[in-house]
Order: structure tokens, then C-alpha cells, then sequence
């Protein structure tokens, strides 16, 4: 029980000898999982020790909300100290609890829990995203945008982790946009780190600062301290990569100072190993080692074998550049056997657990055993004083039911077939008048586009070659000419004809154009009815003489149509407007 540790000012045995006193076992239990979500940053193993006694008090009371905290928490301390299957068991166990509970939001949450660790354990990329599409679900559900943004946020991650930058950024970009529409600034804060991520991956320092920068100001804002040591150690690495090493260790200490503030021992070793590793980067090995050594003694002292094996490592390669190669060999020994034990902890607990599992389960599947076996005692007893009055009739009442359920069954095959049949038959109509209607409304749109191009070419036509008569001293003449040009002009312009086929158009392709803006939100309307025209199957001179245009100009309007839709070179547009 946290020996040696105060908590609000209280010894553990004063804590422990409260909770034994005037408590309820379910107040017992709470203040359990409270203690364990206390201590976790400060001794993971005693928090550990908590919420075990979490459970048994929730087995004691058979309450199932606290079974599901209780196991919930377990694997959550289990991941914080890296035995990510002991995590996964009991996030499973967890998971199933609030299934049955009804407690969706709950349910979606430790989902997107195991998704993370499937990926983390094994790299199971599927096994990661079935259980966030899980997750994604059910926040889709409960139409919880924070749920569906974090889990947007969290399959970012996995791409990043692959250095799929491109895939992280669109999962990072979605989750922003949600965020920003809530209104959540730690969520955005969030968003905007990653992304700065993104671009320090991708050497694109100014831009991964500016996003740095707005995450930073969010930070503040809302005192999100950890993500605040978190972005001040990002730009510290930016700085590093310019060259700026004093502004880079000043960003360092201001990241470390805010992390011993919430006294985070995880973020503070991982702070000092990367404080370390730039000491090392720019030859000051002295420096380098004081950092190592303090992260090795935190580590050492919080049992985190994974932060140990790192620092002795990092300790055992600056003492081998120093030329100590004595010290130098005793760290890489450690390293070594500190990296081979979390292999063989991680093997072990796997184990302990599954064995834990199967004696549950199989305690559990005793007792029903046992209670089933009374129940089929009594009922037998009863059956047996029974039975030989009832054998006779049984069998008459067996024998007419079976003939009424044999005829029932027939009539039903008979019926479902012709139901089948007919709704065979209606379904085929349907479509055949449906297709039918559709051609006939394309035929009619096409119809009066054709009869718009003839028109408009004639009247071009027309027009060139009023252009070419000479103009002769007849004013009466000249007159005539410039009439007949102008009425020309008129009726190539003439808004009646474009406002009776926008009218056919809207009318006739209202379904059309509903999925074209769900898909591309952003087209104009003239774009929206370059589509159209695209769909009909009309060329690129028809739309010009339709629209009273260049050839080029349709061209062009295609050619940013095609940016905006992000088709492939490959891709046809007409081919692919025909199947929206």
C-alpha cells in the first residue's frame, strides 16, 4: 500500500484506515479507483494494487458498473507501464461489461482504447481500425462529435506512426474541423500539434511552427499544461534543426519547468532523454550525461523498465564517445537485460492473465454448473409424477401439431414464392420505367441543347457573312445590315432560351444535381451546370456555342472542374458525371 508516499497530505495507512472505517463498500470502491487515478503519475505499482482492490470490492458487492471502472482502469495502468496485453484483457473484459450495461458513450470509449493498443502491441493495423470503426460508430450514434473527432485524431496517429503523412494530415484536418464547429479548444490544441507534427516530419519548419504557435496560444488559454510541455519541446526541436541551440534549450526548460509543475514523472524522463540526446547532438557529452543519469535514477525509481533500458542505453553510447568504454559497457549491459526482461514481463503477465481469465470463467461456469444441476433435480422430480399421464397425450397433441405445422410450413413456402415473384416482377417494371423516364428526359434535354447549337451556329454563320457584304453608299442598305446584325446579336444572347433549359435541366436532374452537392459542396452553379451538359454528352464546341463561349474557355472551365472533383488522369469526366 503507498509506502512512503503522502497523498493531499495524507499518509497511505491514514487513507487506508479511513476507507476501512465507516464506509460502505461501494463508496470503498470508488475511493479506490480515485486513489488509483491519483498515484499513477507518482507510483504506477501502487495504483495498480488500487484499482485490483477496486475490483474485488466490485466482485464482493456484484456491482457491474464498478467491475467495468474498475477493469477499465486496470487497463489503463497497464498500457501507462507498457504491458500492453494485461491492457488489452481487461479493456475487453471492460468493454463487454458496458455492452451489457447499455453505457454506449462508455463502450465507444474503450474501443477507441483498444484500437490504439492493437496497433501499439502488434502493429495490427486492421485489428486497430475495426475496433475505431467500432468507436466511430458509435459516436456516429450518440452523435458525439468529440468521440468522433478524437477517434479521427487517433487513426491520424496510426498513419503518422507509419509515416503515411499524407493519410495523418487528412485524419488530423477532419478531427480539426470538428473540433473548431464545437467549439473545443483543448480538442483544436490538440489538432494543431499533430499537424505541426506533420510538417516538422517533413522538414517544413515555418509551417509546423505556425501550427505550433496556434496550438501554443490554445494551450495557454485553457492552462492545457501537458500538451503546453508538449508543443514548447516541439518547437524546441524546430529550433535545434536550424541551427538556434540556445533557443532550443531555453524552449527545453520551459517545457521541463511545466512538467515538474504537474509532476509527471513519464513526460518528465521522456523530456530529459530528449534534452539529452541534443547535448549529444552538439558534443556536450557532460551535459549529456547529467541528463541521462537523471532520467536513469527517475526511471529506476518508478520501476519503468522501457525508460531504463532507453537511458542506460543512451548513457552507454556517450560514455563510449568520451572514450570511457569501462562505464560505457556496464550501461549497455543493463540496456541489454532491461530490454530482454520487457520482453519476458510482457510474455509473463500475458500469461498471468489469461490464467487469471480462465480460473474466473471457469469458477463462474462451476457455479451455473451447480445451480442448473439443482433446477434439472427439481424439475425431473416433478416431470417424473407426471409423465405417465401425460406420454398419450403428448404424443395425440405431437401428432396434430407436427400435421398443422407441416401444412403451415407448405403454404408458407407457397406464398413467400409468389410473394417473391411478384415483387420480382414489380421490381423489374419499376426499373424498366424508371430507366425509361430517365432516357426520355435525356433525349429531351439533349434535344433542345442540339436545337440551341443549331440555332447558335446558324445565327453565327449568319452573322459571318453579314460581316463580309460590302458596305455599300445605300444607306437604306446599310441600315437593313445593321438591323439584321443586331437582331442577330440579340437572339444568339437571348435569355428565354437559357432560362427554358436551365428550367428543363433543374426539373430533370433535381436528383442529379442534390448528389452532386453533397459530394462537392463547393461548385458554382455555373459548374454545376458544366456538369450537365458534360453528362448529356456534350462536347466542348456545343457548350461553347450553347453558352455563346470559346471552345478554350470550356476547356478551361473542365480543366478546373477536374481540380476541384481531384479526378486521376485516367479518370473521364462525362464517365465518371454518369455515375453520380
Amino acid at each position: 500500500m503507498f509506502s512512503g508516499s503522502v497523498l493531499n497530505g495524507q499518509s497511505s495507512l491514514e487513507i487506508t484506515t479511513e476507507i476501512s472505517d465507516d464506509k460502505s463498500d461501494l463508496e470503498k470502491l470508488q475511493i479506490f479507483l480515485n486513489l488509483a487515478e491519483e498515484t499513477k503519475y507518482v507510483d504506477l505499482e501502487n495504483a495498480i494494487s488500487y484499482a485490483r482492490q477496486a475490483v474485488q470490492l466490485a466482485n464482493t458487492t456484484q456491482s457491474e458498473e464498478g467491475r467495468a471502472k474498475a477493469t477499465e482502469a486496470l487497463g489503463d495502468l497497464f498500457q501507462m507501464n507498457n504491458n500492453f496485453q494485461p491492457a488489452i484483457n481487461y479493456y475487453l473484459i471492460s468493454a463487454k461489461l458496458y455492452n451489457s450495461l447499455g453505457n454506449t458513450k462508455k463502450l465507444a470509449e474503450v474501443y477507441g482504447k483498444l484500437g490504439r493498443l492493437s496497433y501499439i502491441d502488434n502493429y495490427n493495423l486492421e485489428s486497430a481500425m475495426q475496433y475505431y470503426e467500432k468507436a466511430l460508430s458509435l459516436g456516429i450514434e450518440l452523435n458525439d462529435q468529440d468521440l468522433i473527432a478524437n477517434t479521427y485524431n487517433r487513426i491520424g496517429g496510426i498513419f503518422f506512426r507509419q509515416k503515411n503523412y499524407e493519410e495523418a494530415h487528412y485524419y488530423y484536418k477532419e478531427a480539426l474541423s470538428i473540433w473548431e464547429r464545437s467549439g473545443s479548444e483543448k480538442g483544436m490544441a490538440i489538432a494543431l500539434n499533430n499537424i505541426g507534427e506533420i510538417y516538422r516530419m517533413q522538414e517544413k519548419y515555418d509551417s509546423a511552427l505556425n501550427y505550433y504557435e496556434q496550438s501554443q496560444s490554445l494551450n495557454e488559454k485553457i492552462n492545457y499544461k501537458i500538451l503546453m510541455a508538449t508543443t514548447l519541446e516541439n518547437i524546441g526541436l524546430i529550433k535545434s534543426e536550424k541551427g538556434k541551440k540556445e533557443e532550443a534549450f531555453v524552449y527545453f526548460a520551459k517545457a521541463y519547468k511545466i512538467i515538474e509543475e504537474i509532476n509527471n514523472k513519464e513526460r518528465k524522463v521522456e523530456l530529459l532523454l530528449t534534452m539529452a540526446g541534443q547535448h549529444n547532438r552538439y558534443g556536450n557529452f557532460d551535459e549529456a550525461l547529467k541528463y541521462y543519469k537523471t532520467a536513469y535514477a527517475i526511471a529506476t525509481s518508478s520501476s519503468h523498465w522501457p525508460h531504463i533500458a532507453e537511458a542506460a542505453q543512451g548513457l552507454a553510447n556517450t560514455y563510449e564517445k568520451t572514450g570511457n568504454y569501462k562505464d560505457s559497457y556496464s550501461y549497455f549491459k543493463i540496456s541489454s537485460s532491461y530490454g530482454d526482461s520487457i520482453d519476458q514481463r510482457q510474455k509473463n503477465n500475458r500469461i498471468t492473465e489469461l490464467q487469471s481469465r480462465f480460473k474466473s470463467d471457469l469458477q463462474e461456469k462451476e457455479l451455473q454448473i451447480a445451480k442448473n444441476e439443482i433446477v434439472l433435480f427439481e424439475n425431473e422430480r416433478k416431470l417424473n409424477t407426471l409423465k405417465l399421464n401425460l406420454l398419450i397425450l403428448s404424443v395425440f397433441f405431437l401428432v396434430i401439431i407436427s400435421f398443422l405445422i407441416i401444412n403451415r410450413y407448405r403454404s408458407k413456402i407457397v406464398k413467400e414464392r409468389l410473394i417473391r415473384q411478384k415483387d420480382a416482377e414489380i421490381h423489374a417494371a419499376q426499373k424498366e420505367l424508371m430507366e425509361t423516364e430517365i432516357h426520355s428526359k435525356d433525349n429531351d434535354l439533349m434535344n433542345f441543347a442540339l436545337h440551341l447549337v443549331q440555332k447558335n451556329e446558324i445565327l453565327q454563320h449568319l452573322q459571318k457573312e453579314l460581316k463580309k457584304l460590302p458596305c455599300g453608299s445605300d444607306e437604306e442598305t446599310s441600315r437593313t445590315l445593321s438591323e439584321l446584325n443586331t437582331a442577330i446579336q440579340q437572339n444568339l444572347s437571348l435569355k428565354e432560351d437559357m432560362e427554358e433549359f436551365q428550367h428543363k435541366l433543374d426539373s430533370s436532374y433535381d436528383d442529379f444535381f442534390n448528389r452532386l452537392r453533397a459530394r462537392f459542396p463547393n461548385l458554382t452553379k455555373n459548374e454545376e451546370r458544366l456538369c450537365a451538359f458534360l453528362r448529356l454528352n456534350l462536347t466542348s464546341k456545343e457548350i461553347a456555342v450553347i453558352n455563346y463561349t470559346s471552345v478554350k474557355a470550356v476547356e478551361m472551365s473542365r480543366y478546373r472542374l477536374r481540380k476541384k472533383m481531384e479526378l486521376a488522369n485516367s479518370e473521364l469526366l462525362p464517365e465518371y458525371l454518369q455515375n453520380i
